[in-house]
């Protein structure tokens, strides 16, 4: 997710996460502003196994109407995006593919843009509901929803510090990126069925 650039400078992340973000307007939750969480959402892994299942020539499709977060795993090996396709509003299909190359490309401004495959725990997840993720509170959301994405960083402790460090050694991060179905770009009304969600998320140390 996060570019060589920035994963070798832990100087410049730890800055990133304690002052830029915040500056850009892009400010953590507070105490009291907890993460959306909707108990009625499912979710449902995805990995290259289904696909093998398949036949020749046949797609896996994935309902982005329902209240469902597909978790797309690739830890245990690569995974044939573009025999995937986004089943949306009125019918449309999207290849995946196609709509991970639009994520990938769009203006993030000074942030980084994610890459998909090469998130720390080797996954990302998609949902055509933003608030699906249980990630974000509703102060989030609303920003989320005013540029088309989320992105924070968070020092966070390194799993081999001891218990008196208080050197934060690994830098947690994590981006939502919503797109339209039919331009590929920020969400035009976001209603029910014209959007699709991702969530990725990356440590480093």
């Amino acid at each position: 997710m996060i570019r060589q650039s920035i994963r070798s400078s832990k100087s410049l992340a730890l800055s990133v996460a304690l002052g830029v973000i915040a500056a850009a307007g892009f400010t953590g939750c507070v105490a009291s502003d907890e993460p959306v969480a909707d108990d009625a959402v499912e979710n449902e892994r995805i990995t290259q196994a289904e696909l093998s299942a398949l036949p020749a020539g046949e797609f896996l499709r994935l309902d982005m109407n329902q209240k469902t977060v597909y978790a797309l795993d690739y830890s245990a090996a690569p995974i044939d995006y573009a025999r995937i396709k986004l089943s949306a509003g009125d019918g449309k299909e999207i290849l995946l593919a196609e709509q991970m190359a639009a994520v990938e490309n769009a203006d993030y401004g000074d942030y980084p843009p994610p890459v998909l495959t090469e998130a720390s725990d080797q996954r990302f997840s998609i949902s055509g509901d933003a608030a699906a993720f249980g990630k974000l509170s509703e102060s989030e959301l609303d920003q989320l929803k005013a540029d088309g994405f989320f992105y924070s960083e968070k020092p966070v402790a390194s799993p081999s510090a001891g218990p008196q460090s208080t050197d934060p050694e690994c830098i947690h991060a994590y981006c939502e990126v919503c797109v339209d179905v039919n331009t590929g770009g920020w969400p035009e009304t976001w209603a029910p069925g014209t959007y699709t969600c991702y969530l990725i998320e990356h440590v480093w140390c």
